[in-house]
């Protein structure tokens, strides 16, 4: 009764309701027998699931390779969780099923036998993602899918991304491979293949690969002069205004103004967009970078790195690493010249802080949706403000 009870909420969430809306575009619909019974994998926080599917233990273990932990205490309850499954233990807080697999033969052939789910973070761009297998729970591949015309463009510039990136031949990292891009009138759904496997690293510290990656990554796409962004990033401030409010323009108005008169010699190159460590692992010696939706062609020299040291420190504690967010950047990239950094990082926040309430404003929503926007405003603040930076 109380699993039943339990399913009754998960299915009434809105987050879940998207995702089932999700798979009936795939003609997959949940069923009360027969088809394919599915383990409820529950997020520690924000409503979101993982929807593994019960043919085998084995198989059902190998679901959980979309889960990717950085902490060590969130990589014990994977380990915990991928071996309850493996002997059978019950770890999954309710189950369902559903009429079939979506049928992705044509790009997977016929040993695509099971799929895995990930209801996508709840939010305005959550996606649904797929993990493809065959019987024995070998990663074929992976999906991600959306019904949001509003997101259709970052899918397919996802897709182009990753074609460019493999063609630069990049030695210190891996990148999957696009297979399918498909631009229905429902739905949008890019299919690649992976390298991921039940052997893996990742880490929340930046280490050699990482650096060997964004170093080679800067190289083959280095620019200077970053005019034509600022312009950009001004132009697009006038769309976000109503919904940023007049102390955010401000502020972004300030740090383009102090930019402008050394634009010229900004470096910018192609950045990840959202290099994180859940975006990407150690495999065989390289990095293996997934989800680039969020690439840019010329942002700053450094705003992978930046993004990357934050993204992994707690919101509390972003202000009191930004001198070290600093020193990290001049030392990778601009000889330990703390000017040079300092353009960088305030430009990289800016355009961080822009594309976010551009993304919030597509979707009509509002500034407090952006939960990490009070201490952006106050790394921003600090940056302007020199005199008081490292206090």
């Amino acid at each position: 009764m109380r699993v039943s009870l339990l399913l009754k909420n998960i299915f009434q969430a809105q987050s879940f309701q998207a995702f089932l809306a999700d798979m009936e575009a795939l003609d997959v619909t949940p069923v009360k027998k027969g088809g394919r019974a599915y383990a409820l994998i529950a997020a520690r926080s924000n409503l979101r699931w993982w929807l593994l599917p019960l043919e085998s233990g084995r198989v059902a273990a190998a679901g959980l390779e979309m889960m990717q932990p950085v902490n060590r205490m969130a990589k014990i309850t994977k380990i915990v969780l991928q071996l309850s499954l493996l002997f059978g233990i019950n770890p999954y807080i309710a189950k369902l099923r559903f009429s079939d697999i979506p049928d992705l033969s044509e790009t997977f052939g016929p040993k695509a036998i099971h799929v895995a789910y990930f209801t996508g973070t709840d939010g305005p761009h959550r996606k649904t993602t797929m993990q493809i297998m065959n019987a024995d729970g070998k990663i074929l591949g992976y999906g991600k899918l959306s019904r949001m015309k509003y997101i259709r463009p970052y899918i397919c510039h996802e897709a182009d991304t990753l074609a460019h990136v493999a063609a630069m031949g990049l030695r210190s990292a891996i990148v999957p491979s696009v297979l399918a891009c498909r631009k229905q009138s429902n739905l949008t759904l890019l299919l690649t293949d992976s390298r991921k496997s039940l052997v893996q690293k990742t880490t929340n510290h930046i280490g050699v690969v990482h650096l060997n990656f964004l170093n080679e990554l800067r190289k083959q796409t280095k620019s200077v002069g970053a005019k034509l962004l600022l312009e950009d990033l001004s132009c697009r401030v006038v769309a976000i205004s109503e919904l940023a409010g007049s102390v955010w323009i401000d502020r972004i108005t300030q740090a383009l103004g102090a930019l402008e008169d050394d634009a010229e010699e900004i470096e910018i190159c192609l950045v990840h967009g959202d290099f994180t460590p859940w975006n990407s692992f150690i495999h065989s010696n390289k990095l293996y970078v997934f989800d680039w939706e969020y690439a840019n062609i010329d942002w700053p020299v450094g705003y992978d790195l930046a993004h990357y040291i934050l993204s992994t420190t707690s919101i509390k504690r972003q202000p009191h690493i930004l001198p070290n967010v600093l020193v990290s950047l001049g030392k990778n990239y601009f000889e330990g010249n703390e000017i040079l950094a300092h353009r960088a990082l305030l430009l990289s926040l800016v355009c961080h802080a822009v594309f976010y309430l551009s993304r919030l404003a597509d979707v009509k929503g509002e500034l407090t949706d952006w939960i990490e926007a009070p201490v952006r405003a106050v790394l921003i603040d600090r940056l302007l403000d020199k005199e008081n930076f490292n206090s």
